[in-house]
């Protein structure tokens, strides 16, 4: 088993700077076989959830390996701000970091210098799954390659966020904003109304926002009519969760009898 080299494996991190169609999963209620088999239907990434699931790290370090068996990219959502857990996640072999409810540039700075090793970020030094133990390439080789192929994603899901999103945006290594349509949509006062004017409206603003600064800008999507008009309007990368799809399935399946 050969697993993509950090050092020259760049499919998904160009695909965000260009801005190309980018399509993937929160992994919620999975394991390791639903990603792989995320992997083997095309999707280009994997967030592996820690932010709302009790999964524990063994699993999600298998879930690691098996997003690289079957090539798709694997992220992992973090809470906000917690330093040793991107640490960890990218010690056990997640390729970059999700961040929630960030509000302002300096969390942004925090959550991009975390993903990266010094003089870039904080990230502390040990040998890990992505360096190949140390049997492939050695941590000098493997510290600018990191820093180079880290993939950090900030979420933007509050009024706060929005109104900061050009700062949040022109922060050295943030590689895509990840705008929090269900949170945001509680914070303006219409929880999952996903076509009301006033949550496309915000979404507009932040899109604005990061052009300037080429960031791509990424979205949960329910309604699947609505995805062209999306493109249209700005926004490269579109995420489902597994447990939607497994709940939206099973009750597909109860209906016919």
């Amino acid at each position: 088993m050969t697993f993509p080299d950090i050092r020259d494996d760049r499919r998904f991190k160009d695909k965000l700077i260009s801005q190309d169609l980018t399509i993937g999963t929160f992994i919620q209620v999975g394991g390791p076989e639903v990603v792989e088999i995320c992997g083997a239907v095309g999707l280009d990434f994997v967030i592996l959830d820690t932010e709302h699931t009790p999964v524990g790290w063994e699993r999600l370090s298998a879930m690691c390996v098996s997003a690289m068996y079957a090539g798709t990219f694997p992220l992992l959502r973090v809470g906000a701000g917690e330093q040793a857990l991107v640490t960890r996640a990218l010690d056990a072999g997640a390729r970059g970091v999700v961040f929630p409810q960030v509000q302002s540039a300096a969390e942004a700075a925090l959550a991009a210098r975390a993903c990266r090793y010094p003089p870039d970020g904080t990230r502390g030094a040990a040998g890990s799954r992505n360096m190949g133990w140390g049997v492939t390439m050695t941590l000098a080789e493997y510290i600018p390659a990191a820093n180079r192929g880290i993939v950090c994603v900030v979420q933007i899901e509050s009024r706060i966020g929005v109104q900061d999103a050009a700062a949040i945006a022109s922060v050295p290594g943030v590689d895509c904003i990840f705008v929090g349509l269900s949170d945001l949509s509680v914070d303006l006062g219409c929880p999952a109304q996903y076509a009301n004017p006033d949550l496309d409206a915000a979404l507009d603003a932040v899109i604005a926002a990061a052009r300037p600064h080429g960031v791509a800008i990424g979205i949960p999507i329910a309604d699947m009519t609505r995805v062209d008009e999306y493109r249209a309007r700005g926004v490269s990368l579109f995420t489902t969760t597994d447990r939607g799809i497994v709940a939206n399935g099973m009750a597909g399946f109860r209906s016919h009898f």
